[in-house]
């Protein structure tokens, strides 16, 4: 039996220098090595709020954060 992800090979190829230049000065982006995940977090100007998502690849975090950031506007 196979494992069957949805999400694999939908994500466009992306660096992480490339998820760092895109987002990296809106987001505190991250490569968690001992869970071998990169996470980006995102306060608020006040630090009231947080947003935190995390994901296996650059190319998988960086849609993520698309979709927030649309999400957000």
């Amino acid at each position: 039996m196979t494992n069957h992800d949805p999400t694999a090979g939908h994500a466009p190829a992306i660096t992480c220098d490339e998820l760092w230049q895109q987002y990296g000065d809106r987001w505190t982006i991250t490569f968690e090595q001992d869970r071998r995940t990169w996470s980006a977090e995102q306060r608020s100007p006040d630090g009231r709020q947080r947003r935190y998502i995390t994901e296996r690849t650059p190319a998988e975090l960086a849609g993520r954060l698309a979709a927030a950031e649309a999400a957000a506007q």
